[in-house]
């Protein structure tokens, strides 16, 4: 593991002691700018300021207690718990907790939240700190959820329903296959029965006093932590969490907290599992060992080395799947933490049809060629300069680090000490440890983590796919003998372009001093839309478009069309391959990518400002130079082909792609391809279409966002974007009328054995496009999902959750689409969609009550608070108003919110929700 974080007076001391020759034994220190104390009763806090983001702070009550601890008559109960924390406090009676705190802006489920595992149990909670009161209370909450939720008989058995549909959610081909090999993986040890779910058993019948008991036992202050981290003042933190947290209690007799393990008995374990929704066979092979610590620099300097690993064999595992006839789909392994007190080489191979002898062999033989000759010196440099240029990304943004990541890093820290001495010490550690890491320390990894004990092979499959039996892949696997070494092909190539382009100029400019927008139209007719920021310290991103996409393909070239971008991206660019590309860009902090959509081209992309000239150069070569990969062609589509194996067996794929066709009023364009059209894909075609759509730079216009200076970035932008091709010609989204269905249309889709329904509804039509009309859409779209959770979930126990959301259009012409879906009993489909019906009703009726909207409002204005400060909100913003043919204007949210009202509800609910093109899709299992 490595962490990212920290300052640089966080560990000067302890970096100046290291680098003068302590040894490989010695501890990392722990980040000087946390504050870490413990309380006499036992409870440990980590407080800390962080100003990323400003006036807001992340809360997480950390406890060392999850289902592991449960007794055979308490399974489930450590995760029932955790959703009880929200039904009821000391100083939150019933469902006053949720409702305090979306008043206040904090969203539940985004941000309100907790998990639990086998071994923890963690709640969130991030709040505004301009608030001083709501700070003290949600410290308060936190103290609440450590020793004081209420339990209430009546709440319990409320609850009941809502986990057994949570357990639903999770039903399926995943569950079924899990279900077969965790008992294997965890050596049918206690973890394999202590699944945080729990059985349907005890969540139905469990008493009351078994809850209460387990809270009592395990909700105590040694096996707690408090960690706040934000724009907090420490000092008067401290003194809050002493005087809220000093009176938790140990129990009388406290039970001792045991740290149950996973035993590794030398053998090995093989099994076979089958199911009918699996569409392409696999082999997945782990290899346990005792877990490494992450405590010294010796620790660290092992971690950097697997890191290393993974990003090496990954590289190799990718040429072979780009090759013609590869012997696998894909491929992976890497070496890292498991589960308690495992590590584990794991491994996995996605086999081709009827190929599976070929693709474990080529595989298993790639392994052993690692075990023979290891890395050469060039892999190594490249994983090492890669490695290197992330930890510097990450070191320039050490002041711009989220509260988040801190307060992820100090709950490992408490959970299992793993190591966190800061950014500022790492980046230090980790450039000595890769300036002496050579090839030969390296090559010892593959002999110490694949080895030929503690490892199980499991075969997953669909039984008619001839799979393999135990004696056959033992067989494969035996020793191959000598294998030859790894050739690392090396490129003549040391730049992206192999010759001088024609620049053009900019020859229109017009600020926008109150958006802080500079606008450029170059001498080819590109737009561009600059926003330079502050937010991160290095940080630039882009997008680009132009109006047509695959509107302008014809409808025999559309699925061609629709391949084209994937052709392209797999195909490397100019005279490189994908793999020489990728070598080219070693270290650089890059990410460019074209794209057509239905109504748009366009290239998307990312970059550090010493890379941003790199990124232009390649998105030059995107239009200039797009390369056509004929085997790259080949594999996608053979990607595709083994993808639709065994799709007519699965209940999603079936009740997705009825969704799809039913919602696009059955347009071929909006539904999936059928298999008999894909020997018809030409790679010949895809390019020319691609060709076609990025022949015209003039109706482009690219959006930078980030942290880079208006006068530097002008000659780039000329020398580059002024040299893309323009023919000028006249391009619009053309209107294929892909427009939502009219009328009712009621579809059922039986399919599956697992007791479980989903139901989506939909309302939708023409409208006309307009800002004001759209707020109100989407208030009552976030109104309507407060009222299904309170009246489905909490009130009905009916589902785990519900959602109403609503997709707006407006090119080419203006449409909307209400959609309100859950996942539920199959018996309570009916009942439920009454329910959903009648909260529609009511809102048609009477509008939304005070309470909601007052929560929607706090919660987007929360959210607008924090977006306006990330530079990938500005570019979607500034990227749709421009695609929209809107003006962009300074983001507010307090006059907008004021015509959001239970009257302007009630008209928008009484108009949209119209009954007359209302959709319903549901899918039921095959049994009663």
């Amino acid at each position: 593991m490595i962490n990212f974080c920290g300052k640089i007076a966080a560990a000067a001391i302890a970096m100046s002691i290291f680098f003068n020759g302590i040894a490989f034994a010695q501890e990392v220190p722990l980040d000087a700018a946390v504050k870490v104390g413990k309380l006499p009763n036992g409870f440990t806090y980590y407080i800390r300021k962080n100003t990323a983001p400003e006036n807001r702070a992340v809360l997480y009550l950390v406890n060392k207690v999850g289902s592991i601890l449960e007794t055979d008559t308490q399974q489930g109960l450590a995760h029932f718990l955790e959703h009880m924390a929200f039904n009821g406090t000391t100083h939150f009676p019933k469902n006053e907790l949720v409702n305090y705190l979306q008043k206040a802006g904090v969203r539940f489920g985004a941000d309100l939240n907790a998990s639990t595992s086998f071994d923890e149990t963690i709640y969130q909670l991030p709040v505004s700190t301009e608030d001083k009161t709501l700070f003290r209370n949600a410290l308060q909450i936190l103290r609440d959820w450590a020793q004081g939720i209420t339990l209430e008989g009546a709440e319990i058995d409320k609850e009941r329903g809502v986990i057994l549909e949570e357990k639903r959610q999770r039903l399926g081909s995943s569950q079924r296959i899990q279900d077969k090999v965790f008992p294997v993986l965890t050596n049918n040890s206690r973890y394999a029965y202590r699944m945080p779910i729990g059985t349907e058993e005890v969540l139905k019948n469990f008493k009351h006093e078994e809850i209460r008991k387990f809270y009592e036992d395990w909700y105590r202050p040694d096996l707690q932590a408090l960690i706040v981290v934000g724009d907090i003042n420490v000092a008067a933190t401290e003194k809050m969490v002493i005087s809220l947290f000093s009176n938790l209690k140990q129990p009388a007799r406290p039970k001792e907290r045991e740290e149950y393990k996973i035993p590794l008995s030398g053998k090995n374990q093989f099994l076979l599992v089958t199911d009918p929704e699996v569409s392409a066979a696999r082999m997945e092979i782990t290899i346990k060992h005792p877990a490494m610590e992450m405590k010294t620099v010796a620790d660290f300097r092992e971690a950097t080395k697997r890191v290393l690993f993974g990003m090496m064999i990954a590289n190799r595992f990718s040429e072979i799947a780009q090759q013609s006839e590869a012997p696998f789909l894909s491929a992976s392994c890497s070496i890292g933490q498991s589960l308690a007190n495992l590590d584990a080489f794991s491994g996995r191979v996605i086999l081709k049809p009827g190929l599976a002898e070929k693709g474990i062999k080529a595989y298993w033989t790639e392994l052993e060629r690692l075990k023979q000759h290891g890395f050469t010196a060039s892999e190594l440099k490249r994983a090492g300069i890669n490695f290197m240029s992330s930890m510097e990304r990450t070191y320039k943004e050490r002041e711009k680090v989220p509260s988040e990541n801190y307060v992820r890093e100090y709950t490992q820290h408490f959970l299992h000490q793993v190591g966190a001495p800061g950014i500022v010490y790492e980046y230090e550690l980790y450039k000595k440890l890769i300036a002496e890491l050579g090839t030969d320390e390296m090559n010892q990894l593959a002999g110490k983590y694949i080895t030929d004990t503690n490892r199980d092979i499991v075969i997953i499959g669909d039984e008619k796919q001839s799979l393999p039996a135990e004696a056959a892949v033992m067989q494969w696997l035996q020793p191959v003998g000598p294998v030859t070494a790894y050739e690392d092909k090396k490129s003549t190539r040391t730049s992206l372009l192999d010759q001088a382009v024609l620049p053009g100029s900019i020859t229109n400019e017009n600020v926008r001093k109150e958006l802080g927008l500079t606008e450029l139209v170059l001498s080819n007719g590109v737009k561009v839309i600059l926003k330079p920021t502050e937010f991160k310290k290095d940080e630039i991103v882009f997008n680009a478009f132009s109006p047509g996409g695959l509107s302008l393909v014809s409808d025999a070239d559309f699925y061609s069309a629709r391949m084209a971008t994937s052709l392209i991206a797999a195909s490397g660019v100019s005279d490189m391959t994908l793999q020489e590309l990728r070598n080219l860009l070693t270290g650089k902090s890059i990410s460019v990518s074209p794209y057509i959509d239905e109504n748009t081209e366009g290239i998307s992309g990312a970059a550090s400002r010493e890379d941003l000239e790199t990124a232009l150069q390649l998105v030059y070569l995107y239009f200039t130079k797009p390369r056509k990969d004929p085997v790259a062609f080949d594999n996608l589509v053979e990607q595709v082909r083994v993808s639709y194996s065994n799709t007519d067996q699965s209940p999603g794929t079936a009740f997705r792609d009825t969704l799809s066709a039913v919602m696009g009023d059955y347009h071929f364009r909006k539904m999936k391809m059928p298999p008999e059209k894909l020997d018809a894909l030409d790679a010949d075609k895809a390019m020319q279409i691609y060709k076609e759509r990025f022949a015209d730079a003039s109706d482009f216009t690219f959006t930078f966002v980030g942290s880079f200076d208006v006068a530097a970035i002008k000659p780039l932008l000329e020398k580059y974007l002024g040299a893309l091709p323009a023919t000028h010609r006249q391009e619009k989204v053309k209107d294929l009328h892909l427009n939502y269905p009219q009328g009712r249309i009621t579809r059922k889709v039986i399919k599956g054995k697992e007791p479980q329904s989903v139901v989506m509804l939909a309302f939708g039509g023409a409208f006309e496009y307009n800002k004001a009309t759209t707020d109100q859409m989407k208030a009552l779209a976030s109104v309507l999902t407060i009222r299904l959770i309170e009246r489905l979930r909490e009130q009905e126990g009916g589902v785990y959750n519900a959602r109403a959301s609503v997709n707006i259009r407006k090119v080419p012409t203006g449409e909307y689409t209400f959609l309100i879906n859950f996942i539920c009993d199959p018996r309570n489909v009916e009942p439920l969609i009454l329910s959903v019906n009648s909260e529609i009703m009511k809102l048609k009726m009477e509008g939304a009550a005070e309470e909601d909207i007052t929560k929607y409002k706090a919660g987007e204005k929360s959210g607008l608070d924090r977006v306006l400060k990330e530079n990938a909100f500005w570019l979607s913003y500034l990227s749709s108003k421009s695609m929209n043919g809107e003006e962009p204007e300074v983001p507010e949210i307090k006059n907008r919110m004021k015509l959001i009202t239970p009257e302007s509800l009630q008209q928008t609910a009484v108009k949209f929700f119209n009954n007359a093109n209302y959709i319903r899709v549901v899918l039921v299992p095959e049994t009663k």
